[in-house]
C-alpha cells in the first residue's frame, strides 16, 4: 500500500478515548497511552486488511488484531474475553451483522462458511 494512501485510510480511522471510563477504571497516563497506540496499531491491521487480496494475509493480520484486542481488554481491566470481540466488523467478513450483534457476548457466533476470514 503506497503512504498517501495509508494516511488517508488511516485518518478515516481515529480512536477517541472514552474518558468517563478511563476514570472509572482508573487507568493511569502510561496505559492510556499505551492503549491510544494500539488503537493506531488495530487500524494499521484493519487497513492491510481492506487492502489485501491474499487470503492467507487477511486471516494472519485478524488474527493480530484478536491478539490487540486481548491486550486492550487487559488494558482497560476487564476480562480477557474473546466473546466480546466483535469479529463480524474486520473489513471484508461476511459473517451476519446483525445476528452476530443479538447474541453479543453470548459465546454463539453466526459464521458465515464463504467468509474469507472464519469460513472455510
Amino acid at each position: 500500500m503506497n503512504k498517501k494512501l495509508l494516511n488517508s485510510t488511516l485518518k478515516s480511522k481515529i480512536s477517541i478515548l472514552n474518558l468517563n471510563l478511563i476514570n472509572k477504571q482508573k487507568i493511569n497516563d502510561e496505559d492510556v497511552k499505551l492503549i491510544h497506540k494500539l488503537h493506531i496499531i488495530k487500524n494499521c491491521y484493519l487497513s492491510f486488511i481492506e487492502s489485501s487480496n491474499s487470503k492467507e494475509d487477511i486471516r494472519r493480520f485478524a488474527k493480530f488484531i484478536t491478539v490487540i484486542e486481548f491486550r486492550l481488554q487487559n488494558l482497560w481491566k476487564f476480562k480477557e474475553d474473546i466473546n466480546y470481540h466483535r469479529f463480524w466488523n474486520l473489513p471484508k467478513c461476511s459473517c451476519p451483522k446483525m445476528d452476530n450483534m443479538d447474541d453479543y457476548g453470548s459465546g454463539f457466533r453466526h459464521i458465515n462458511l464463504n467468509c474469507i476470514i472464519h469460513g472455510n
